[in-house]
């Protein structure tokens, strides 16, 4: 199975560490993690599609009528359903 290689911190691109801090920020909130998680770090690689992602994931999380946290409990519920090791 083919890997991404994690960037260190100091390895992410430029354009990428505002948004790295934001995401860091939340998953401290949300999940109560220090450090940026594997998914979110392995698109560090390309800050564009890494901006994309971060915005899809805010609109799909943050907005409508269904609460944030229900979402949450809903994608860790799958998650658990999927066997998901992640």
């Amino acid at each position: 199975m083919a890997t991404i290689r994690q960037l260190a911190d100091n390895e992410v691109p430029e354009a990428a560490r505002d948004l790295v801090e934001r995401v860091k920020t939340r998953e401290k909130r949300v999940f109560g993690i220090d450090t940026l998680s594997n998914i979110w770090r392995s698109m560090t690689h390309h800050p564009e599609y890494m901006k994309a992602s971060w915005e899809r994931s805010r609109a799909t999380m943050q907005r409508g009528d269904v609460p944030p946290l229900v979402k949450e409990m809903v994608a860790s519920a799958v998650s658990i359903v999927n066997a998901c090791d992640y």
